[in-house]
């Protein structure tokens, strides 16, 4: 009989300033052009030294990459 995973899974990303900055920006650019943020979609690819970040504007259909090479 196979064993049960009881682990539970947790992905978990926090924003630098910089990308924060760069985030709320973006954000009220939708805003101002739509009236509405709309539904986002959030893509974040470990890749060993940091993590690639980019958020998708359903409504706007925009990407904003928020990756922050630099600190890595």
């Amino acid at each position: 009989m196979e064993e049960k995973n009881t682990r539970k899974t947790v992905i978990r990303a926090e924003l630098n300033d910089k990308q924060q900055d760069k985030y709320d920006e973006w954000l009220s650019h939708i805003k101002a052009l739509y009236g509405e943020y709309g539904l986002f979609t959030w893509e974040i690819s470990p890749n060993g030294i940091g993590l690639g970040i980019i958020v998708r504007s359903h409504l706007a259909n925009v990407e904003l990459d928020l990756t922050d090479i630099d600190s890595w």
